[in-house]
């Protein structure tokens, strides 16, 4: 069963329904995230993205993406990602998506800490 496909079996628990529904739409969000990313030059490796819920039902979402230290001095653009995630989104499953939040992700444990001013 897709969000596409209306109809549900007989038998099956409309809350179960709701939850494949909302899955379904979760997943194509992932992967609209994904390719506009790529478009925008970011290496499926430079980056990790969470998409969060804003409602029960799974129409509204925020993107948190995480980027790689070795991507903040990077060429990709991470400008038209919100727009382009929001029009795909809309288009392909009628989702909403409200932003797209950037932040540099934590360096690694081993590396050298930056230098403080005294």
């Amino acid at each position: 069963m897709t969000v596409l496909d209306k109809s549900a079996p007989a038998g099956l628990d409309p809350a179960a329904v709701r939850k494949v529904e909302r899955a379904d739409r979760r997943a194509q969000l992932f992967a609209v995230v994904r390719e506009a990313m790529a478009q925008c030059g970011f290496p499926a490796e430079g980056y990790r993205f969470k998409v969060v819920a804003l409602d029960a039902e799974g129409w509204r979402y925020l993107v948190l993406v995480d980027l790689a230290p070795a991507l903040e001095d990077s060429e990709a653009d991470p400008g038209p990602v919100q727009g382009m995630v929001a029009v795909a989104a809309k288009m392909r499953a009628d989702l909403v998506v409200e932003g797209v939040y950037w932040r540099p992700a934590a360096a690694e444990p081993g590396a050298a800490a930056p230098a403080t001013a005294d």
